[in-house]
């Protein structure tokens, strides 16, 4: 789903509104708008249900910082001394409660659950006109609303449990909210999965589906079944659910048969496509991942690159030679962008290896933060991972513990892992491994750190302790609401 952007005038609640489509709408100004007068027709509520889309593309959230939270804390990748502090803190495990990242990434969030929340309010106050178009919003906003709780718990853990409109602005607690806040993740999720069509086509292609929901209803029981909260019951529960998603026809999804078109803008909703933040050039709606992620001074994209995001060359190192994924994972080579007559090479004229996934030349926008790639939440790769992980926790290392990952190490030209060489504890190693390989730069590894309680033990570099299994309730909060406690470690 490609947005535009409308801009609606509130003078008692103010909201950005963006529309589906890919064409400008011309611009309408509302006066006197509110709340109680606005949520009217069905066109208002798909204008509303795009504003908690757009805030998935805000910088606070999964534009960046959410993907920064969850990258450089790994063992894989490192800021290369660039931008703000907070970049080194989090590579380092040197981070704060007053750490800037926590409050943007946090506050920013909040934005779309309260978006969300205001929407579902004021449902029943709609008149709509299409079948099922009810259930259809109410599905992709219940979704949205799961999908921000998910990362805000997994991220802080003891967060407010938020669900009516505006609020944000009562004081509300985070102490003793962390089952309910979990039991509306799981409700959600649950809701749009029963609710949500199963594959989308033309203008609403990037919308949420049910096969989406199911995947993210995995996450979330894959998570709550690891640590901290080790409610080992949900493991089956994942591993159920993952099965039924990968063999769910309707769904159609598949692994690419080559990596390289996973990440191709031609390509953005192949059958490895499960749900993406979607980017559009030309539009003011693109986003500067490729400019983030590309080398500065290296002529690869049209545009400067500022090599603010890099790979580990520890980690480079552990990717073998014949893997195939490594071309699109690790820049190699390529011939300039603009001098085609120069070939750069890693190692040669390239000092640091870069990543190559979000890098595609024929992605050309209007400057450097306009670039058209989605960006992955999830794919079919990480769905096939995470049932061999809930697998092997449900019932050790068996044929089907090994499905999923022998079928992402069988793409990647592998050789496939034999359950009998492995014990419970070194198959969660070797996923976490293959997960690490096939989705780095895609926002995952820290979750995956955190949820197999292996981060002091793959994390060598820093002083790495049981404290940087969460993070801090953010100093802001804290100072504006008495009702806020601090997660222990920080206190």
């Amino acid at each position: 789903m490609k947005f535009k952007k409308i801009t609606i005038s509130l003078i008692v609640a103010v909201l950005l509104f963006n529309s589906c489509h890919d064409n400008f709408l011309e611009e309408k100004v509302y006066s006197n708008i509110t709340p109680l007068n606005f949520y009217s027709t069905e066109q208002d509520a798909k204008a509303a249900l795009t504003s908690v889309y757009s805030a998935m593309r805000e910088q606070n959230s999964w534009r960046r910082q959410i993907i920064l939270a969850a990258e450089y804390p790994s063992e894989a990748t490192w800021p290369n001394n660039s931008g703000e502090a907070w970049r080194t803190e989090m590579d380092q495990f040197t981070w704060t409660p007053s750490s800037t990242g926590f409050f943007q990434i946090w506050s920013q969030l909040y934005v779309m659950i309260n978006r969300a929340n205001t929407l579902l309010t004021y449902m029943d106050k709609i008149t709509f006109t299409t079948q099922g178009m009810k259930e259809q919003i109410t599905g992709e906003t219940r979704f949205l609303r799961g999908l921000a709780y998910l990362y805000l718990i997994r991220f802080f853990e003891n967060v407010p449990l938020i669900t009516e409109a505006n609020m944000s602005e009562f004081e509300a607690t985070n102490v003793g909210m962390a089952d309910k806040v979990w039991e509306l993740i799981f409700s959600d999720f649950e809701y749009a999965k029963a609710n949500l069509k199963a594959k989308n086509t033309g203008e609403n292609v990037g919308r949420a589906t049910a096969g989406a929901a199911q995947t993210m209803l995995v996450k979330a029981y894959i998570s709550y079944a690891g640590k901290p909260w080790n409610k080992t019951e949900y493991w089956s529960k994942a591993a159920t659910e993952a099965k039924s998603v990968i063999d769910n026809a309707a769904y159609g999804y598949n692994l690419e048969t080559n990596y390289e078109r996973v990440f191709l803008l031609s390509n953005e909703h192949g059958p490895e496509y499960i749900f993406s933040v979607e980017y559009v050039s030309n539009k003011n709606v693109g986003w500067d991942w490729p400019t983030f992620t590309g080398i500065r001074s290296g002529d690869q994209i049209k545009l400067d690159g500022w090599s603010s995001l890099t790979a580990e060359p520890e980690f480079f190192n552990t990717m073998a030679v014949n893997d195939k994924r490594r071309e699109k994972t690790f820049v190699l080579s390529y011939k300039g962008f603009n001098n085609p007559n120069i070939t750069w090479t890693y190692p040669g004229n390239i000092a640091l290896p870069h990543y190559n996934k979000y890098i595609d030349q024929s992605d050309v926008g209007a400057g450097t933060g306009d670039y058209a790639l989605n960006f992955y939440i999830t794919r079919f790769s990480d769905l096939l991972l995470m049932h061999s992980e809930a697998e092997n926790e449900a019932n050790g290392p068996t044929a089907n513990a090994v499905y999923g990952i022998n079928r992402v190490r069988d793409r990647a030209g592998l050789s496939q892992l034999n359950a009998a060489d492995f014990t419970k504890e070194s198959l969660r190693e070797a996923i976490f491994q293959e997960r690490l390989w096939e989705l780095c730069n895609e926002g995952h590894a820290w979750f995956d750190m955190k949820r197999m309680n292996l981060m002091t033990k793959r994390i060598k570099k820093f002083n790495v302790t049981e404290k940087h299994y969460v993070f801090p309730i953010p100093q802001n909060e804290l100072d504006a609401n008495p009702n806020m406690e601090q997660n222990q470690p920080y206190r």
